[in-house]
């Protein structure tokens, strides 16, 4: 039986780690599912690839050496931090590059009017003007340029006429004091914002905080606390950041910033309030989705369209990514961990570490590459051949069972899809559905259904075929079953139980079936948990009649040998008031409730184990057909996160939901948009789904299966058809757009 185990501190997001090596950190994350489902075509501005320097010129002329921060004024200037050569540019629509302020390979705090030329000479009426590794710049309405002067910990000021005046700050002077003018303190700020007020947002990046400065140069911090560096959200100096970078300004007033060190994009609301509204504090990825789904690397570069649409230059991705108004993260053009330069489309634009990034009113984009030493100017693309992004697997499979073909695309205009069996094209009917969607499905399979299928992708551009799928269908002595599901949650009180419900049974079964059933709070501590619930009481129904309970082990010595042989991890206090229960099951309906004993709340592991003895099961023995989990999903800890393994010698197709509008005719309170995805035991990510889209396939295999029905084809309950072989998998449930509320997880097994 394999073995289910819990992912050391339990990271709200991070897949259930199933197997030792990841439990101890030794596996790194595959996930990987990146979706260009609006390319952008990128070609170089300004700058020559790959080759640093300092030139004024047009085009490939010019050279720039870490060009960081841009920002654009009314007349479509560009204007950048050139960071390794401690100036001020100005690139124009055209392409055509000039100095505007600093003075290359000199370093210093000057203020001044001008620059000096190549030749040396002062041009401007007094002494040149000096920096320090500038790295943010911002463009009032006025065009005056303000500067976050890194190195010098100071915010510069340049007006149209060339004049440079430190506006905040004393140079050389780190520190986080608010104040006036020189009388203020920063330590390494970044990203700069400006507001139609000339009030200015800035990301002080050691200081791990938010300031704004005011147009008399007062200074005040407004989110985080100095040197205090994490990940949480709320209000003033509850507010934690880990080396916030980019920084942007919308309509609205909502600040939009960049948290490098989180991996993650934060949002401040005008009235102060943060959150997070993409990626996952503390992991790295490229992963496309929503919310907590989506994973950032050392995102830097931020800008916001009058659309709310957010565009992030990811720079250990080496991507331009796009979070729509709604939460929803795809990436626009560069491939992910490819350190290079070239201009095309999508995966083929390619970006040697991007930085800076500011897009126009018509949503043409410009992004700074630091290694790339380049400029360049991206558009919406309007052709696109079809890439396959998900190749169908091979399976094997038991006679007369169900099983899913999936083959994902993207392009413009969006393709239509063919499958073939053995070269035959394929059309619907009989066992066959999903011939020409992206999702085939072979019911009841036999020997004739058994050998090679391809996918053709198809739109006005190309036409691809997917990679072969091999069926094969066993014997009837083939078999799988679902033989463990495990869920971790925020236990409250109310309606905040951790609810795990089951069904026993099966087609042509008979007798009983072992059970062994846990609830962990003091045993998860090992684990490195936080937060747990330290008496755990576990209540057993049989339908809704209460039959059996249990609160405190006490070290049972059969629950200890089962656990065991099941592969449960153990639990090495005999005193502790973990609970479980060991139950034989006739066919039927049952649920498994975890409380805290005294009223309390916590974190808790909720495990069902199949504990049929090894050896012994056959197909006619009951087994597990259907399990689910519902309890509240929040934020951060709060995202519910369920493992569930499939034993045997052939694939089972599964059909996975996660409800949350579909409960609202039972309950208050349910979770209006739960997102899902499926996780391998290695952290790759199988499958995601947000919003259902009345998918035929899923409401036929729903019905087959008896779950309830979900009567809205719009609704943004989630669901996957999955064919998966035996193996040990994670599903995850969270608010697409960050929000709470109660949601329901089952997993069926599709005969």
């Amino acid at each position: 039986m394999q073995k289910l185990l819990v992912p050391k501190g339990m990271r709200p997001g991070k897949c259930l780690a199933l197997w030792l090596p990841l439990l101890l950190g030794l596996g790194a994350p595959l996930c990987a599912q990146i979706n260009y489902a609006t390319p952008y075509t990128f070609q170089v501005l300004a700058g020559l690839a790959g080759n640093a320097g300092y030139t004024d010129g047009t085009g490939s002329a010019a050279r720039f050496s870490h060009p960081y921060g841009m920002a654009m004024d009314s007349s479509g200037n560009l204007y950048v931090a050139d960071k390794a050569n401690d100036v001020i540019r100005k690139v124009t629509p055209a392409g055509v590059v000039s100095t505007i302020a600093g003075t290359v390979g000199l370093v210093g705090s000057v203020d001044g009017i001008g620059t000096v030329d190549g030749t040396g000479v002062v041009t401007g009426a007094n002494v040149a003007a000096l920096f320090n590794q500038p790295s943010g710049v911002a463009v009032d309405g006025t065009g005056n340029v303000f500067v976050a002067d890194t190195g010098n910990n100071t915010i510069r000021k340049i007006t149209p006429a060339g004049v440079v005046t430190t506006v905040v700050g004393t140079p050389g002077v780190a520190g986080s004091t608010d104040g006036t003018g020189p009388a203020a303190s920063f330590s390494s700020p970044f990203g700069i914002a400006v507001d139609s007020s000339d009030n200015l947002y800035i990301t002080d990046s050691a200081n791990a905080t938010i300031r704004k400065v005011t147009s008399a140069g007062v200074s005040t911090t407004i989110a985080g606390q100095a040197g205090q560096y994490g990940s949480m959200d709320g209000t003033s100096t509850a507010i934690e950041f880990n080396n916030p970078i980019g920084i942007a300004l919308d309509s609205s007033g909502n600040l939009y910033i960049t948290d490098a060190g989180n991996n993650t994009i934060r949002k401040l609301t005008s009235g102060g309030v943060s959150s997070t509204i993409a990626g996952n504090p503390g992991i790295a990825g490229d992963t496309d989705g929503t919310g907590v789904f989506a994973l950032f690397s050392s995102p830097r570069g931020i800008a916001v369209d009058s659309a709310g649409n957010i565009f992030v230059a990811d720079s250990q991705n080496c991507t331009i990514r796009k979070i729509t108004s709604g939460g929803v993260v795809t990436t626009l053009a560069g491939s992910p961990g490819n350190f290079a330069n070239a201009t095309g489309t999508g995966a083929a634009a390619l970006f040697d570490v991007p930085f800076g990034v500011t897009v126009t009113s018509s949503d043409t984009l410009f992004v700074s590459t630091e290694l790339g030493y380049l400029i360049e100017q991206g558009s919406a693309a309007t052709a696109l051949a079809p890439t396959i992004l998900q190749q169908p697997a091979g399976q094997t499979i038991a006679t007369g069972s169900t099983v899913v073909f999936r083959s994902l695309a993207n392009g413009l205009p969006a393709p239509t899809y063919q499958w073939y069996e053995n070269g035959v094209a394929l059309s619907n009917g009989g066992a066959i559905s999903g011939a020409t969607g992206s999702t085939l499905v072979v019911a009841g399979a036999t020997a004739a259904n058994a050998g090679s299928y391809t996918c053709t992708v198809t739109n006005a551009t190309a036409t691809v075929t997917s990679s072969a799928a091999t069926l094969t269908v066993g014997a009837a002595s083939t078999f799988s079953r679902l033989t463990n599901i495990s869920c971790r949650s925020q236990v409250n009180t109310g309606t905040g139980f951790l609810i795990m419900g089951f069904a026993v049974g099966g087609a042509g079964t008979s007798g009983s079936e072992p059970l062994l059933i846990r609830a962990s709070g003091p045993a998860l501590s090992e684990f490195d948990v936080t937060g747990l619930l330290p008496d755990p009481n576990l209540d057993f129904f049989t339908g809704s009649t209460l039959s059996a309970n249990d609160y405190g082990w006490a070290g049972n010595a059969q629950i200890t040998a089962v656990a065991a042989s099941v592969g449960a991890f153990p639990w090495t206090n005999t005193s502790s008031l973990d609970s479980a229960l060991l139950e034989t099951v006739a066919p039927g309906s049952y649920t498994a409730q975890i409380n805290g004993q005294s009223g309390d709340t916590g974190v808790a592991l909720a495990e069902i184990f199949d504990a049929t003895p090894a050896g012994t099961y056959t197909l006619a023995s009951p087994r597990l057909v259907n399990i689910s989990a519902r309890t509240s999903v929040s934020t951060g800890g709060g995202v519910l996160i369920a493992g569930f393994v499939i034993s045997g010698t052939a694939a089972k197709t599964v059909l996975i939901r996660a409800s949350g509008p579909a409960l609202s005719t039972y309950l208050s309170g349910t979770l209006v948009d739960p997102q899902l995805q499926l996780y391998s035991s290695s952290d790759t990510i199988l499958g995601s789904n947000f919003g259902w889209g009345g998918d035929p396939e899923i409401a036929a295999e729903a019905a087959a299966v008896g779950a309830f029905p979900w009567t809205s084809a719009t609704s943004d309950d989630s669901a996957l058809l999955i064919t998966l072989p035996p193996g040990s998998y994670t599903a995850e449930v969270a608010g697409a757009s960050g929000d709470s509320g109660i949601a329901l997880l089952e997993v069926y097994e599709v005969k």
